[in-house]
């Protein structure tokens, strides 16, 4: 719902404005794509209009070689999805990235290259807010806030489980 109202795709009593410098790339719970025919590699060389070297690069670091890229779009699973709409908003000099339970039915290789990619985009300068339940997730923040009873409260977690289950 914060990640909703933060859009602006949830009408709520309050108002969030963004910066004319911040540029963002969101990554939603449930991933759609215009043309779930088209392979991953074809994806990225019509959407993100590089080269086919580039978008077998770029694949690649996203775990996806060999006769993976051709793959269609339709047929990856939710995880594969999440990887690809990543490797996809890895192009667009954004510098707030916006996560929406990022490593939800993902395998550990998937959540060890997503995590790779949110640690390099912090290291490169930029932001990331990520809406979580996942305790691998909330290690990669340097701040945590909790909602609770609709007040946004911060959170210093430093893997103390006990203490994030006491303040829920």
């Amino acid at each position: 719902t914060f990640i909703k109202c933060l859009l602006d795709e949830e009408d709520f009593t309050g108002k969030i404005a963004f910066g004319p410098t911040v540029k963002y790339g969101y990554l939603p719970q449930i991933i759609h794509f215009s043309h779930p025919e088209r392979t991953l590699y074809d994806t990225m060389l019509y959407e993100k209009n590089c080269s086919p070297q580039m978008a077998r690069d770029r694949l690649g670091q996203f775990l996806f070689s060999g006769e993976d890229v051709f793959k269609t779009v339709g047929t990856l699973s939710g995880g594969e999805q999440s990887r690809l709409r990543l490797c996809m908003l890895m192009d667009e000099k954004i510098n707030l990235l916006i996560l929406d339970e990022p490593m939800a039915a993902l395998d550990i290789a998937c959540k060890q290259s997503i995590s790779e990619y949110i640690k390099r985009h912090k290291q490169e300068g930029g932001i990331v807010l990520i809406s979580t339940h996942d305790l691998i997730e909330m290690e990669l923040c340097d701040e945590q806030y909790i909602i609770k009873n609709g007040v946004l409260n911060r959170f210093d977690y430093k893997g103390n489980l006990d203490e994030l289950v006491k303040s829920l």
